[in-house]
């Protein structure tokens, strides 16, 4: 990850300054998240919040929204947290004077206030910025303990664990928005018939999906981004009922004008239901894998990178009445 410029003095904040910091925080989170608000950008799904303090930004294309896209190997977890350029040394000690401002705080005693005044004391008419540990709020799962770590600029290395575009592929990964298969039976989902055919179309065609994250930060020299884009490659059709034969069938989804599609048509499979639903309906369900890639660009078109994003799964549920012919013989 190129960093631009950053020195070769870094001095990571006491354990004590740590605390006090995220007592503060803990008190004024309201506050702090509106100083540090994230923007976000719509190019067609939905919007995200990103993370309580994280100044990453994320733009989306998702025609048509969506449900957000889960692993389809369900063991993937994206980033839980990492440490960003937040603050100049003026800009911290007065950001914590503000919050001292605010009243005592309950469990910070005079030494820990004492040492996290000595940090910024330390680095006063020093140029270089605090990096600050992020989400603010991690997780327990976060493995870093230090809130913030000192880079004087000049300084060629980033600081361990600091955001790089492969973090920003894995947000933009748990932020994209897949939409709705467009699928059509023939017969349609309220006319199918025992022992007849149902046949699957796309009503139109299926776009790629991507998502771009990206972080800027000029006086710290960062300005990364990652685009995560999802590919739809399959379908799998769920009959929703043991009374079909087969139960499922899976097709393979066509690139061509505008997007992919399906027909299966002359496919060797078609899910034939074998009884009447009755007075109800069955569950057919369908599920779209789609291939996912990332690059450290913004740009969806950026030359694939070798990374460990999974397959994307989305998957939706429709019912369909499925009705007995009635025949007279005489």
């Amino acid at each position: 990850m190129s960093r631009r410029s950053l020195t070769a003095h870094r001095t990571r904040a006491t354990a004590t300054a740590a605390a006090l910091a995220c007592g503060l925080l803990l008190a004024s989170a309201g506050t702090a998240a509106a100083d540090r608000g994230t923007g976000t950008t719509d190019t067609g799904g939905d919007t995200g919040n990103g993370d309580i303090g994280s100044s990453v930004e994320y733009v989306y294309h998702s025609p048509g929204g969506g449900q957000p896209m889960t692993s389809s190997s369900g063991d993937w977890s994206p980033p839980v947290c990492w440490f960003e350029p937040r603050y100049t040394n003026k800009e911290l000690y007065e950001h914590n004077e503000d919050l001292e401002d605010k009243g005592p705080l309950e469990g910070i005693d005079h030494d820990t206030a004492d040492n996290r005044e000595e940090e910024t004391d330390a680095h006063k008419g020093r140029d270089g910025m605090w990096w600050e540990r992020t989400p603010v709020m991690s997780p327990r799962s976060c493995e870093i303990g230090e809130l913030w770590i000192w880079v004087d600029t000049g300084d060629p290395d980033p600081p361990a664990d600091a955001v790089d575009p492969e973090i920003l592929a894995g947000l933009a990964y748990d932020r994209t928005k897949l939409p709705a298969p467009p699928v059509d039976l023939k017969p349609n989902e309220d006319r199918n018939v025992v022992n007849l055919p149902t046949k699957i179309e796309f009503s139109e065609p299926l776009d790629r999906v991507w998502t771009t994250a990206s972080l800027v930060n000029e006086q710290a020299g960062v300005d990364i981004a990652a685009t995560t884009v999802a590919e739809p490659v399959s379908l799998r059709i769920d009959a929703g009922t043991e009374y079909a034969e087969p139960d499922s069938c899976t097709y393979d989804l066509v690139p061509g004008d505008g997007g992919y599609r399906v027909d299966s048509e002359g496919s060797g499979c078609n899910i034939t239901y074998r009884k009447s639903s009755g007075d109800g309906t069955y569950p057919l369900e369908a599920q779209i894998v789609w291939d996912v890639t990332w690059n450290p660009t913004a740009s969806p078109d950026g030359e694939p990178q070798n990374g460990d994003l999974p397959d994307g799964l989305s998957v939706w549920e429709q019912d369909v009445t499925v009705k007995e012919i009635q025949t007279v013989v005489r």
